[in-house]
């Protein structure tokens, strides 16, 4: 073990000669997958009432990244940025919260009934990658304080998993101009509708007042342009990832270092870029609820299966010797949650099979529940729940991933 000064010293070291992240880590040595992130949720209704009756001022969600007792003591620098990050947000929501209600009573008393919709302002966090370099995330929000549509938008938060200092792009990238260019030709060539001609302009203009919106992903890194970014509303979100296998030159080496396994979490409905052979070739994989039937999108071809979730929150999992898994926890119509199990093998998806468990976790607290998302970031030591069932109380298990990619336990 290296003790505080030398590992202090291996530190600046490491940042001044390669002008990125400072990592120690041997030659060639991959870094290990990290656990231990959850959100917590917490939900909210303000209402008003007047001659028409009782009404919904403003709804509010709001999700925050938070991180266990394990991961507090083998990572405590990590641990205090994400906790002093979702602190300022839950105050800022609180301020938010306040705000809007009067704004939504103002809005009430100038707009028809048949007119009116309460105010809402949903926020939530989605890991990207979480290891003993790195750890990045996405905070999304999505709100709506009157008008004709609501707002939404991602950002990306990227944390040197050592000291807990935030990454700029610059330790990630040797050259944003070469970069620039790389985004804008994927954008071209992925958005092809939604591309307009100023947008190349645009991105431009965000690099070079260092406004790029990013996280950093296992097998690459993906950008992030909200609506009004460099395209009107109606062209949605738009995503770039660049692999870092397609342009290994563009990046500083530290970051051609990845997890060798590795699980990632995933927004449902939109498509996640990686590589699942470990190389310059891109995968993309989908998983949407088509009401009652599941779909999984891989490379451009659909498979359904007559599952019907709803909230779905998919996991991709890649072990060491490149299996790879889809574990896709979804709410049942009755109301219980299960994990479906996929194989992803030569570029096809098969069902393995279906685990009567789940990553949220509820707490009874007087006079209400309190609802926790645990992240599946590292495939061999998780925490999952058993659901309740007569006879089988809820109970979490410390889990891995098997050989058939089902669970093992212990």
């Amino acid at each position: 073990m290296f003790g505080k000064q030398k590992l202090c010293a291996l530190f600046c070291a490491s940042w001044l000669a390669m002008g990125s992240l400072a990592i120690e880590h041997t030659e060639g040595a991959a870094p290990r997958a990290l656990d231990g992130f959850f959100k917590q949720v917490r939900q909210q209704n303000d209402m008003g009432r007047d001659k028409r009756g009782e009404y919904e001022l403003l709804h509010q969600k709001w999700a925050g990244l938070a991180v266990d007792e394990d991961l507090r003591k083998s990572h405590p620098e990590l641990a205090a940025a994400i906790e002093r990050r979702t602190k300022a947000d839950w105050e800022r929501v609180q301020k938010n919260r306040r705000e809007m209600k009067k704004e939504a009573e103002q809005f009430r008393q100038e707009v028809p009934k048949d007119y009116y919709r309460s105010y809402y302002q949903d926020v939530d966090v989605q890991m990207r990658r979480a290891d003993e370099y790195v750890v990045s995330y996405l905070e999304m929000e999505s709100t709506y304080s009157g008008g004709a549509h609501g707002m939404y938008g991602w950002h990306g938060v990227n944390f040197n998993s050592l000291s807990g200092e935030e990454i700029a792009l610059s330790h990630v990238v040797k050259d944003t101009g070469k970069l620039t260019e790389l985004i804008i030709k994927r954008l071209e060539k992925d958005y092809a509708h939604a591309y307009f001609e100023d947008t190349a302009t645009n991105v431009r203009s965000y690099a070079l007042q260092g406004k790029l919106n990013w996280t950093l992903d296992p097998r690459g890194i993906t950008f992030y342009f909200n609506p009004y970014d460099i395209a009107p509303y109606a062209a949605g979100l738009l995503t770039v990832t660049i692999l870092y296998q397609e342009a290994p030159q563009l990046f500083h080496e530290s970051y051609l270092q990845v997890p060798q396994e590795y699980a990632q979490p995933f927004p449902s409905d939109y498509p996640l870029i990686t590589s699942l052979g470990d190389n310059n070739r891109r995968d993309t994989l989908e998983v949407s609820d088509l009401g009652e039937k599941l779909a999984v999108v891989m490379n451009g071809q659909q498979t359904e299966w007559d599952t019907a979730l709803k909230d779905l929150q998919p996991v991709l999992i890649h072990m060491k010797d490149k299996r790879n898994y889809l574990y896709v926890d979804g709410r049942t119509e009755d109301g219980s949650r299960q994990t479906v199990v996929f194989g992803i093998k030569k570029g096809k998806v098969q069902h393995i099979g279906t685990l009567p468990y789940t990553f949220r976790h509820v707490i009874s607290v007087a006079p209400a529940e309190q609802e926790f998302w645990r992240f599946l970031t590292n495939p061999n030591g998780f925490r999952i729940d058993r659901n309740a069932t007569a006879g089988n109380p809820s109970k979490t298990d410390i889990c891995a991933v098997g050989a058939d990619g089902q669970l093992t336990f212990g």
